[in-house]
């Protein structure tokens, strides 16, 4: 992670004042959502599952990438400043909470159809920028959280369709190495 510059130290994690950072920030988000937009094509115009799959992964690292500087900048700035303050337990109480939900990984079965999913996600990306815009830090964390959860599940709910339907009918047309080793591709990729 980059080293965040003293000068976007201040009240908030997600300082309005540091418009480098906050640059940073809304490019992320608006690649990221352009891609959950790019995903919904792609399941509307039904585009191999690997590709689908291959996308969500990019979305997830993107998002992951996007946490990074957030933690980043909430741990040197508020989270330093708190405990300076005297803040201590509170802040660290929160910290360990919002780190544990980054780091679980989300057993959650979906029951939505492709087309809800993603419009789902894309309403909290909104909500991702809409926080980041208040600069409320540990929100914006928690609420990547959710979309890595929803994003695990679309990619649960498109890989067991794969497998049944995609992988079998490769297997059974005799082109078992090609899907076999665009299926451990895949997998590579989502298990990281």
């Amino acid at each position: 992670m980059e080293k965040l510059k003293k000068a976007c130290t201040g009240k908030g994690c997600i300082n309005k004042s540091c418009s480098d950072f906050k640059k940073k920030l809304d490019s992320r988000i608006n690649r990221i959502e352009g891609q959950i937009r790019g995903i919904g094509k792609m399941l509307n115009n039904r585009v191999n599952c690997d590709e689908v799959l291959n996308q969500i992964s990019s979305v997830k690292s993107a998002l992951n990438g996007v946490a990074k500087l957030i933690l980043e900048s909430h741990i040197r700035n508020c989270v330093v400043n708190d405990i300076k303050a005297g803040e201590e337990n509170n802040t660290i109480t929160e910290l360990v909470a919002t780190l544990n939900k980054m780091i679980d990984k989300s057993n959650k079965k979906i029951k939505e159809e492709f087309p809800e999913i993603v419009r789902k996600i894309e309403v909290q990306v909104g909500k991702i920028k809409n926080l980041v815009e208040a600069e409320h830090c540990n929100d914006v964390l928690n609420e990547i959280s959710n979309v890595k959860g929803e994003l695990d599940g679309l990619s649960k709910k498109i890989l067991e369709n794969h497998i049944k339907n995609c992988i079998v009918k490769g297997i059974r047309e005799g082109e078992e190495d090609k899907v076999i080793t665009d299926l451990l591709y895949t997998l590579n990729k989502m298990i990281k």
